[in-house]
C-alpha cells in the first residue's frame, strides 16, 4: 500500500563557506528537517537559484519575494537580507569593514540597535566578542554624523543585524522581520513549554495535512497546532497581524518600498476566506484551554475551531477521518516515568477509538518506541534542545476492528479505559472506582485536621487498599507519591500506564493540576542515590506547619526534605526547647532544629556530612527568622568525629538532643561505614559525654527490623520508649517509626 504521507528528502549537508569574492545572497533559516519544506515556500513566492543547506537555504529574489517571504512564510525562522561580505583578518579590519557602510543611513539616533553574531574556525573564538565589535562600528559611524550615538536594545530593536563570521569572510545581513517569524502575534498567556509555531507548521507540512482535510489535536495545550491549521485554511498570512503594526523589520528600513508593500498587504488581506474542513482540540486542563481560545480568537479563527475541556481517552472522533496530530507532554512537562505511560496511552486510544485516521505524534526518541504501534515512518525532527520522532501511521480499521469494542466497551465512568493487566480479581476500572471513592473520604477528614493544626502537609493516603499498595502526601496543592518496589504480574509498560492513570485519577478527584503530581519509585538504595535528580520539572517552595515554614522539594531527591512522621516529635522538641542548648545530630534539612530554635532554645547546632542539607537548613532557619549564625550553628561534619572531638576539648555539654540517624550510610568523608544496628550504641554512649546532668535525647529509627539493646545503656539513661506517641494522626501505619526519649541520670 502506498504511503498517505509525503516523502520527506534526506537532510542536507551544511552550507560551504563563501569567499569574499562573491556576492552574498538572500538567506532563510529554520528547524532540522524543515529545509525542504521552506524550500518549497521560497520557491512559490519567486525565489531562484536556491542552495540548501542544513537549517539554512541561501536564494535570489526581488524586493517583492523578500517582503512576501517575510510575510507568508510559516517554516522559516529568519529571512536576513545581505549588507555586504568582507575579507577580514582581524577584530581591526572587521571594525573597519563594517565601519565602511553608511550606517547613518540605516539607523537614526533616536533608534536602536541589536546585532547577533556566529562565528566559525575564524580569528575571533566568542560571538559576543565579534558582535561587539560590530556593535561599536556601527554606533561610531550613527555618531560620527549625527553627534548622538543609538542604544543598543536586545528585544524590538529598529534594526537587527546579523553577522557570519567563517574563516577570513564576515557577511554581514540585516534580519527583515526583526524577529524571530515564529512569532505570529497572536499567542497569548503564558504556558509550560509551548510549542514553536514554526514547529507546528512544520509538523502538518511533513505529514502532509491538506486544507479541507478534518484536523483534531487531542492534546492540544495552548493550541498551537490547530491555530496554525486553522489560518492555514482561513487564508490567514502568518506574518498578517505583525505587518498590520507596520512598527518592525522592513517596515523600518530606509530604502523601505511603502506601494509595494502596501499592494501584498491588500493582496494578503483579500485571499482571507472561511475555511473548509473541521478543526477539534481538546485537553484536560481548563486553564489551557482558556489560553488557546483566546489566542484563536486574535488569530481570527476562533470560530472555526472546537476545543472542549476533556481528556484524550474520553474523545471519539465523529467527524470524517483525518489527521490526528499532536505533541503530548515530556520533558518539563511530565516526568520521563508518568510520560512513558501516556505515549502508550495514546498509541491504545489511536487503535480503539480511531480507525481509518491518520496520525502524527511528536515524540522524544527514547518515548516514540513506546506508543506500541508500528509507524509508517519516522521523521527527526527538533523541539527545541529535545530531539525527537514525528511518529507517522494510519490506523487501519482492519487491524483493531476486533479488538475495539471490548476496549471502548471497558472505558470507566470517569473516562479512564481498563487495562489488560493480567490479574484474575477485580478490573482496573474497578480499582481506581475505589481509589478515588478512598481519597475522597480521606481528603473530607485529613483537610478538616490539617486546617485546624495549622498544616500544609500531610500524609493523605497509606496503602489503603491492598491493591494499590502507593503511599501520598499532601504538600498544600502538590501530590508526592511513592510506590514501593514489588513483584506484579504486569508488564514494565502495563504498570507505567496504570500508575499513570492512578496519578491522574489522584489529581481530578482532588482538583488539583494534572502535572501537579510527583512520582517516586522507593527501591533498594545505592550509595550516593538520595542525591540524584529525578525529576526534569522543578517544585520547591515552602509549607506551613504550626506556624512554622519549612521548605520541601518534590522533584529533584527521593526525600521531600521534611519527614511527616516526625511532626509529633518536633513539636515535642519544640516544647522541651526552651533556654536549652540544643544538638540535631544527622540534621538533614534542619527541620529539627527550627522546632528548637522555635521553642526558645538557647542554641541550635545542627551537624550534618552533606553541603546540600545543611544549605537547606540555613534556609529553612531563615525562612522562620532565626538569622543569627553564632546562635544556630551549622556543621559539616560526621556526627561520631564531631561528637568524639568535642569530648576531647571538653566543651560546654547540650541539654537537648535529636538523633534520627540513617539504616545504613557509606561516604568517603567518614572515618567508616555507619550501621544503625551495629553504631547505634557507642553512638549513644557518646552523645551521652556530651549531655548535661539530666539531659534529654531523642532518638528514632526507621529501621523494620531493629533491635534496641537497652541493657547496654541503662546505665546511663533512664529509657522511654514513645514510639506511639510520635506517630502523627495521618498516619495509619503505626509502625512507621520506632523512637525512644533518654533521660541522662544524674552522677551518685
Amino acid at each position: 500500500m502506498e504511503s498517505p504521507f509525503p516523502d520527506v528528502p534526506a537532510a542536507p549537508r551544511p552550507l560551504l563557506s563563501c569567499g569574499p569574492d562573491e556576492p552574498p545572497r538572500l538567506t532563510a533559516r529554520t528547524l532540522d528537517g524543515l529545509e525542504w519544506l521552506l524550500a518549497r515556500e521560497l520557491v512559490s513566492l519567486g525565489a531562484t537559484d536556491l542552495r540548501i543547506g542544513r537549517r539554512t537555504i541561501e536564494f535570489s529574489g526581488s524586493t517583492e519575494t523578500l517582503y512576501r517571504a517575510v510575510l507568508e512564510s510559516r517554516v522559516a525562522i529568519r529571512i536576513l537580507e545581505p549588507l555586504g561580505r568582507f575579507a577580514v583578518s582581524s577584530p581591526e579590519t572587521l571594525y573597519s569593514s563594517i565601519s565602511s557602510v553608511d550606517w547613518a543611513k540605516h539607523l537614526r539616533p533616536n533608534q536602536t540597535l541589536r546585532v547577533d553574531a556566529r562565528v566559525h574556525d575564524t580569528f575571533i573564538d566568542h560571538s559576543l566578542y565579534a558582535s561587539q565589535v560590530v556593535k561599536d562600528a556601527v554606533v561610531d559611524g550613527v555618531r560620527a554624523v549625527h553627534g548622538r550615538r543609538p542604544n543598543v536594545q536586545l528585544h524590538g530593536a529598529s534594526l537587527r543585524l546579523s553577522l557570519h563570521l567563517s574563516g577570513e569572510t564576515a557577511t554581514l545581513f540585516r534580519d527583515a522581520a526583526g524577529q524571530s517569524l515564529h512569532q505570529r502575534g497572536w499567542r497569548q498567556g503564558r504556558v509550560e513549554a509551548p510549542l514553536s509555531e514554526v514547529l507546528a507548521a512544520g509538523v502538518l507540512g511533513v505529514t502532509g495535512w491538506q486544507v479541507g482535510e478534518s484536523l483534531l489535536d487531542p492534546m492540544c495545550g495552548s493550541g498551537t497546532l490547530v491555530i496554525e491549521a486553522a489560518t492555514q485554511a482561513a487564508g490567514l498570512a502568518p506574518g498578517l497581524l505583525r505587518a498590520r503594526k507596520k512598527n518592525q523589520g522592513f517596515f523600518r528600513f530606509h530604502d523601505f518600498d511603502r506601494e509595494l508593500a502596501k499592494s501584498i498587504l491588500l493582496d494578503l488581506e483579500e485571499r482571507a476566506r472561511t475555511p473548509s474542513g473541521s478543526f477539534h482540540a481538546s485537553d484536560l486542563d481548563p486553564a489551557v484551554i482558556q489560553v488557546a481560545e483566546q489566542s484563536a480568537a486574535l488569530a481570527g479563527v476562533a470560530d472555526y475551531i472546537k476545543f472542549s475541556c476533556s481528556h484524550f481517552e474520553a474523545v471519539v472522533p465523529k467527524q470524517e477521518p483525518g489527521l490526528i496530530v499532536t505533541n503530548p507532554p515530556y520533558g518539563e512537562r511530565l516526568a520521563q516515568l508518568r510520560a512513558g505511560a501516556v505515549f502508550r496511552r495514546v498509541g491504545d486510544w489511536l487503535k480503539n477509538s480511531c480507525p481509518g485516521w491518520r496520525a502524527g505524534v511528536l515524540a522524544p526518541v527514547e518515548l516514540s518506541k513506546l506508543i506500541g504501534l508500528k509507524p509508517d515512518r519516522r521523521v527527526i525532527l527538533s523541539n527545541g534542545p529535545i530531539e525527537c520522532r514525528l511518529i507517522e501511521l494510519v490506523i487501519r480499521k482492519k487491524e483493531y476492528s476486533t479488538e475495539a469494542p471490548e476496549e471502548l466497551a471497558a472505558i470507566t465512568s470517569d473516562g479512564v479505559h481498563s487495562d489488560s493487566i493480567k490479574k484474575p480479581t477485580r478490573s482496573v476500572g474497578d480499582q481506581i472506582g475505589d481509589f478515588r471513592r478512598r481519597l475522597v473520604k480521606r481528603s473530607r477528614h485529613l483537610g478538616r485536621w490539617a486546617r485546624k493544626q495549622g498544616i500544609e502537609a500531610y500524609r493523605l493516603y497509606d496503602r489503603d487498599i491492598p491493591e494499590i499498595p502507593l503511599v501520598i502526601d499532601r504538600y498544600g496543592d502538590w501530590l508526592h507519591t511513592a510506590e514501593y518496589e514489588r513483584p506484579h504480574e504486569r508488564t514494565a509498560i502495563e504498570h507505567d500506564v496504570w500508575l499513570d492513570r492512578l496519578m491522574e485519577a489522584a489529581a481530578d478527584e482532588l482538583g488539583l493540576a494534572a502535572d501537579s503530581v510527583f512520582l517516586k519509585v522507593r527501591r533498594r538504595q545505592r550509595a550516593g542515590g538520595q542525591y540524584e535528580k529525578l525529576d526534569d520539572r522543578s517544585a520547591t517552595f515552602l509549607v506551613s506547619e504550626h506556624g512554622l515554614k519549612f521548605e520541601v522539594n518534590l522533584s529533584d531527591y527521593l526525600d521531600t526534605g521534611l519527614f511527616l512522621d516526625h511532626r509529633q516529635t518536633r513539636s515535642m522538641v519544640r516544647e522541651d526547647a526552651q533556654d536549652r542548648s540544643f544538638l540535631n545530630l544527622f540534621g538533614y534539612t534542619g527541620s529539627f532544629s527550627v522546632a528548637a530554635a522555635a521553642g526558645g532554645a538557647a542554641s541550635t547546632t545542627t551537624v550534618d556530612l552533606s553541603n546540600t542539607y545543611l544549605e537547606w537548613a540555613r534556609r529553612n532557619l531563615s525562612a522562620n527568622g532565626f538569622l543569627d549564625r553564632r546562635q544556630h550553628a551549622l556543621v559539616r561534619d560526621d556526627a561520631r568525629a564531631f561528637l568524639e572531638h568535642r569530648s576531647r576539648r571538653g566543651e560546654r555539654p547540650f541539654d537537648l538532643v535529636v538523633v534520627d540517624p540513617p539504616t545504613f550510610s557509606r561516604s568517603t568523608r567518614q572515618q567508616q561505614d555507619w550501621d544503625i544496628q551495629r553504631d547505634h550504641v557507642a553512638l549513644l554512649q557518646a552523645v551521652a559525654r556530651n549531655l548535661s546532668a539530666c539531659g534529654v535525647v531523642y532518638f528514632s529509627t526507621n529501621y523494620r527490623r531493629f533491635k534496641f539493646d537497652e541493657n547496654l545503656l541503662a546505665g546511663i539513661y533512664d529509657i522511654y520508649e514513645i514510639s506511639r506517641r510520635t506517630v502523627p494522626e495521618d498516619f495509619r501505619n503505626t509502625r512507621i517509626h520506632r523512637s525512644w526519649k533518654f533521660v541522662k541520670r544524674t552522677e551518685s
